[in-house]
């Protein structure tokens, strides 16, 4: 499956990774795996704050992600 990153995710992992699918994983599976191998950015990756979306559309943390779903992170936006 394709996972993409952006914002300051893009710029700790990179913007796009390729990982091997995982049947029956849910989003908040995917965030715990993904912070597990990223420790650099698992504080971003396992913030609520951080939304995903599948093939564009926003979805929630039990959403479970099938074989040729495309993710994307979006990280929480900061600004003032």
């Amino acid at each position: 499956m394709k996972v993409l990153f952006y914002g300051r995710l893009s710029e700790a992992i990179a913007p796009e990774i390729e990982l091997a699918s995982s049947s029956n994983c849910s989003i908040a599976e995917l965030r715990q795996r993904l912070a597990a191998a990223h420790p650099h950015a698992a504080a971003t990756l396992r913030s609520q704050r951080s939304r995903v979306l599948i093939n564009s559309s926003l979805v929630g943390e039990d959403f479970v992600i099938g074989a040729s779903d495309q993710i994307e992170f979006l990280p929480p936006v900061s600004g003032g």
